[in-house]
């Protein structure tokens, strides 16, 4: 596509949306018609009636520009929510640039079970915060009192700090460390964590898309993808408080027997959530009394 075509006064805002449309349908971007029509929402703060049924609005020229290098670079692979720097999560948008994990559906499972708990921890604990969106969550649905978010990420946790401030969360503290060389010596009610699973082989195989821009510190250990349920393990007793729950993230099912057998002691209860596609996805650890 190039970019003298978005500089023809002629062309109507559903003669654009057409050609971007098939632009993108050649770069395999299936869902393209979609995410052409949340772009114009967020970006124009367009109606969706201006985009179903105004056929005769026009684009300005610098809204053809803009509307230009969302195509050149969603062509590119950079992922949607990267171009809108917003993710929703949870019913909630957070900012996300590529110093941080795009924060997907299936991790709200996390949020679903500590739900269903119907209590409200006093002390939580969420391992590699990202953008925050766990930490943030749980503090808005008052599933806890108070959050200590880590990250090994000073970028990644800027970000969260910008999410904190969007939503006015002040009972959060933020810790720069690196959880497979930090001793805690402090107890919670609740962990959370999302970590880096993928095992180096496997990260190798990822969509370009993937690899070229989500930070892989967020997704791999560069190793078996065991590390991180290893370190939290040996660290459970000294950080996990008595009646406790641990909440963690698991990518693969094939891992789940292999996991399972790294948190299996006679101090815990484990009990495993599958996610909507029916597929193992949290562990939950309970200290038992």
């Amino acid at each position: 596509m190039k970019n003298k075509l978005f500089e023809i006064n002629t062309l109507k805002l559903n003669d654009i949306i057409a050609l971007g449309q098939k632009y993108l349908l050649d770069y395999n971007i299936v869902n393209a018609k979609q995410e052409i029509e949340w772009f114009l929402i967020d970006k124009f703060k367009f109606e969706i009636s201006d985009i179903k049924l105004n056929s005769n609005k026009y684009l300005s020229i610098v809204e053809k520009k803009q509307f230009f290098n969302f195509i050149h670079d969603r062509s590119l692979g950079k992922p949607f929510q990267y171009i809108l720097n917003k993710c929703n999560f949870y019913g909630y948008d957070f900012y996300v640039n590529s110093d941080t994990l795009i924060p997907r559906p299936e991790t709200e499972l996390i949020i679903d079970i500590a739900l269903k708990k119907n209590h409200t921890f006093n002390q939580c604990l969420d391992i590699g915060v990202g953008s925050g969106n766990l930490s943030i969550t749980l503090l808005l649905k008052n599933i806890a009192n108070k959050v200590d978010a880590v990250d090994i990420s000073s970028k990644a946790l800027s970000v969260a700090k910008k999410n904190s401030k969007t939503y006015m969360i002040d009972n959060i503290d933020f810790y720069q460390l690196n959880i497979l060389e930090y001793k805690f010596n402090k107890k919670y009610d609740l962990i959370v964590s999302n970590p880096p699973y993928i095992t180096n082989t496997d990260y190798k195989k990822l969509p370009l898309e993937i690899k070229q821009y989500e930070p892989p510190i967020a997704l791999t250990d560069f190793d078996n993808g065991l590390n991180f349920y290893k370190k939290i393990f040996k660290q459970l007793h000294n950080i996990l408080n008595k009646k406790g729950v641990l909440l963690i993230e698991i990518g693969l099912e094939n891992t789940k027997e292999t996991i399972n057998s790294i948190f299996s002691n006679n101090d815990f209860t484990l009990l495993w959530h599958k996610d909507l596609n029916g597929d193992y996805r949290v562990l939950e650890v309970q200290h038992n009394v």
